[in-house]
């Protein structure tokens, strides 16, 4: 992968790779790390963080809000146990509810989607026959 690098990457990352360094990069994280600290773009990160604070799922399709949740998480650094505690919170009324009688352990953030995806289909369909009546 060093290897690969040209340019200004190549030479910002170059004190570091050189055998006579005082501080060698310790592993391709490192590395990666380093060149996302320059490279990566603070703004979009800053605004992705209030667009997710901000993000309700409200009277939009369940899929809709989830393609929009999984955008913004994208940017940011969360893992799957802080975005299934946070996504329970962001979903609408209907679908918290159906969640709190639900009584199931959810072991991955996909599985939890599929749940509450399922869950908002049935209810949509629900609400169409009690309309149609």
């Amino acid at each position: 992968m060093i290897s690969r690098l040209e340019g200004d990457a190549d030479q910002q990352t170059y004190a570091k790779r050189r055998v006579d360094a005082f501080s060698l990069y310790q592993s391709l994280s490192e590395l990666l790390k380093h060149l996302k600290e320059i490279y990566e773009d603070q703004n979009l990160i800053r605004k992705c963080r209030r667009e997710y604070v901000a993000l309700k799922q409200l009277n939009k399709l369940f899929s809709s809000f989830y393609s929009e949740f999984t955008r913004i998480f994208s940017f940011l650094n969360y893992d799957d146990v802080i975005l299934m505690n946070d996504i329970q919170n962001k979903i609408n009324n209907r679908l918290q509810n159906a969640l709190s009688v639900c009584f199931i352990e959810f072991s991955s953030l996909d599985k939890l989607k599929i749940f509450l995806q399922d869950v908002n289909n049935k209810q949509r369909v629900n609400y169409q026959l009690r309309d149609e009546q």
